[in-house]
């Protein structure tokens, strides 16, 4: 089983380090617009947004933070300490509102905070030029567990924010690394898909390490890293959808 807090707890020890050594200006590839600077500074801000929920069991405005003083590392540090202060004080099966529809528990922001911290890791690696992925960033078992989170999570998300369905037709996904397999099912118009845990089947299966398939599916990596058996047309569909904000 993944400890949540203790993979939060070293990826935003990474992304702190690599703030450390970054210049603040440097654009960031997969964030069109962002500098380093409004990486850190979105991250931050989500920390604190999510400690704020945590603490209080309702749902928060998300804060604006002005230029901060301090370097951006020992900010980042800071908001990521509260955080890690904050899930300790309330236990996980505690009662909590979040924005997706699943159980309204408190453990569901130690999940959601780390896969967000490691995807913004990977931004900030590839700002900086030091890497896109690897077992270092994003470890196989996160990797399908945040794959495991995008279809549980965010593809319902999306659709409750107006996007287009992102399953329109059955795929299959595989990690070819970890075992893990998803069969995509969709439903009806404007209800979430149906997600089968344990088989990838479809109209199109697509394959690939689990830290590939997060990072598509993240829109971090082009989809031509992923094996596609069956319908291509399928599968550039799906990979073209709205599954992530």
């Amino acid at each position: 089983m993944i400890d949540h807090l203790a993979e939060f707890d070293r990826t935003a020890a990474l992304f702190a380090a690599v703030l450390a050594d970054a210049d603040p200006a440097l654009p960031v590839p997969a964030c069109p617009g962002w500098t380093v600077a409004d990486l850190a500074l979105h991250l931050g801000a989500g920390q604190r947004w999510a400690a704020s929920i945590l603490l209080s069991s309702t749902s928060q405005k998300v804060p604006q933070v002005l230029r901060t003083t301090i370097s951006w590392a020992d900010w980042y540090a800071g908001t990521s300490a509260a955080l890690i202060a904050a899930i300790r004080a309330i236990d996980p099966d505690e009662p909590c509102w979040n924005f997706a529809p699943v159980d309204q528990r408190a453990g569901f922001w130690t999940r959601r905070r780390m896969h967000e911290t490691a995807i913004h890791l990977v931004d900030a690696l590839q700002a900086t030029g030091s890497g896109t992925t690897g077992p270092a960033t994003v470890p196989a078992e996160i990797a399908a567990d945040g794959v495991d989170e995008v279809f549980g999570v965010f593809l319902p998300r999306m659709l409750a924010r107006g996007f287009a369905p992102a399953v329109t037709r059955q795929v299959g996904v595989r990690a070819t690394d970890t075992g893990h397999e998803w069969t995509l099912i969709p439903v009806s118009q404007g209800d979430r898909p149906q997600v089968e845990r344990g088989r990838a089947v479809g109209e199109a299966v697509l394959s690939g390490t689990a830290s590939e398939l997060d990072l598509c599916l993240w829109k971090r990596l082009p989809g031509a890293v992923l094996t596609v058996e069956g319908d291509a047309g399928a599968a550039a569909d799906f990979l073209a959808g709205r599954a992530t904000p």
